[in-house]
């Protein structure tokens, strides 16, 4: 295990007590992507990695400046994830994105810590005179298709048919409920499981795309855009649920407390998954907390790519 330090960087619209970020440290993965070999190039991101999508996030503060650029290569996808073979002819779109010389270290490994080393490796190409580090799909033919267009996070089917599908399934099925007809609850649990689906996407898009998903998904809680939805949308009385698999313990949903309320959101998401089936009760409590977390999760993605922009880009 390996101790890196990470770039201090000044802020822009912060008081000046505020302004300064100091070096930290954190532990980087000897099984996560290494770094490539000259960190000195600028990185060119043609996916998650670009200025308007939710990883550049990761590395936005250390970045002096971006611009459009293209590589030899095509453009594909694999397991929903953009990969580039360069090795093959044709145009590869993307922007070149320099970082500052003190911050090049930092950026790098946060370019790695996402990735995973399954799916990528360290490449260079030649961007119309200037070398670039980029990241190269591992066996890019194998389990592929070509992109015939850039790739856009935005318009990711579980950003936008699948949160339609959750907000008619809710629609339909939330006031409806019997004792002899289940139908209207099981339809609002596979809402919500679906849900929650997007809900991982974004964690794995904007964190990393490696396992632990309960990790990735309570770190959402922490993002202000989280914070203020969930006061907005979220009930002021403190509904609770036990967990299935031990009904001693339970999650209470707080509008003031952004860890424990996004817990609250994924235990019912767990019960439903261990537990196999429903009551009467369970579907007012699936029904009110599918609209409240769809509201929430709708606002947090909105914040998110808006804030990915970066004004130095043209």
């Amino acid at each position: 295990m390996k101790l890196t330090p990470t770039c201090g960087h000044t802020r822009q619209n912060q008081t000046d007590s505020d302004t300064t970020m100091n070096c930290q440290t954190h532990e980087q993965n000897g099984n996560r992507l290494p770094h490539p070999k000259d960190l000195s190039l600028p990185f060119f991101a043609y996916g998650v990695f670009k200025p308007g999508e939710l990883a550049f996030l990761q590395i936005k503060e250390f970045v002096s400046l971006c611009f459009e650029g293209t590589v030899d290569g095509q453009l594909k996808i694999r397991d929903g994830l953009p990969i580039a073979a360069i090795e093959l002819p044709g145009r590869l779109d993307g922007v070149l994105i320099q970082f500052r010389t003190e911050c090049q270290l930092a950026a790098y490994q946060r370019i790695s810590d996402l990735e995973p080393e399954k799916q990528y490796r360290w490449g260079t190409a030649d961007a119309g005179g200037q070398i670039v580090n980029l990241l190269v799909g591992i066996s890019p033919d194998k389990g592929s298709h070509a992109l015939e267009e850039a790739w856009d996070g935005r318009k990711d089917p579980l950003f936008t048919d699948a949160l339609e599908v959750v907000e008619e399934t809710l629609k339909q099925n939330r006031g409806e409920k019997s004792p002899t007809d289940l139908k209207p609850l099981f339809r609002l649990e596979m809402a919500y499981l679906l849900l929650w689906s997007s809900i991982e996407r974004y964690a794995s898009l904007r964190y990393h795309l490696r396992d632990k998903a309960t990790e990735k998904v309570l770190r959402i809680a922490s993002e202000p855009a989280f914070v203020a939805a969930l006061r907005k949308f979220a009930p002021s009385d403190k509904r609770s649920v036990q967990r299935a698999d031990d009904p001693k313990k339970k999650s209470i949903l707080d509008p003031e407390k952004p860890l424990e309320a996004m817990k609250y959101y994924y235990q019912v998401r767990s019960n439903l998954v261990h537990r196999g089936k429903g009551a009467l009760g369970d579907h007012d409590r699936l029904a009110k907390s599918l609209g409240e977390l769809l509201s929430i999760f709708r606002y947090t993605l909105k914040a998110a790519f808006d804030d990915s922009k970066f004004e130095g880009e043209h």
